[in-house]
């Protein structure tokens, strides 16, 4: 028996509401006057609103969009939560994917990905020669690009960046 779609409503509003706080707390040490409180339907109106409601309907498999759109509304998502002021860039933390919204994006992204695009972590490190820890370190420091499908609770890596690490080890080899 399959389950109905997830309403991820609380989901959005919640990482919404974090966003919002933290702005707060920023403008309020820059500039306190300059701050303008928001209800939550102007937040959920807003860019990050939006690209949390594609993101909750590619989830649910209501809509479709070309993979490079959802890569880049999650990409933006992560940004605003993860990257910390000052740095150069920003990492996300393995067990943000085990919370509700970071589920939710590993379902829109799962979903822009044809099968044939995605290869297992154990086919990944066999293809590459190197062991399945070292594909999971690659994972985390984003060498390596995948998709969890929340489903299966299965963990795949992008086809395209296994073939590019083979073609950067084959140029190296060459030089050699």
């Amino acid at each position: 028996m399959e389950s109905e779609p997830r309403d991820y409503q609380e989901v959005m509003d919640n990482a919404l509401q974090l966003v919002y706080s933290h702005h707060h707390r920023l403008v309020s040490q820059l500039t306190p006057e300059a701050f303008r409180p928001l209800t939550l339907d102007q937040l959920r109106n807003g860019p990050l609103g939006q690209d949390l409601l594609r993101l909750a309907r590619l989830a649910r498999g209501q809509i479709r969009e070309p993979k490079e759109q959802v890569l880049e509304a999650i990409d933006s998502v992560l940004q605003l939560l993860f990257w910390p002021a000052a740095a150069e860039d920003y990492s996300v933390n393995r067990g943000f994917w085990d919370t509700d919204l970071g589920r939710m994006l590993a379902l829109a992204k799962y979903r822009a990905y044809e099968p044939n695009e995605l290869v297992s972590i154990g086919n990944a490190a066999q293809q590459l020669g190197v062991t399945r820890p070292t594909v999971y370190r690659w994972m985390d420091d984003r060498t390596l690009s995948y998709v969890r499908d929340d489903m299966s609770g299965r963990t795949f890596v992008v086809r395209r960046d296994i073939d590019k690490l083979k073609r950067v080890a084959q140029e190296f080899e060459g030089q050699i």
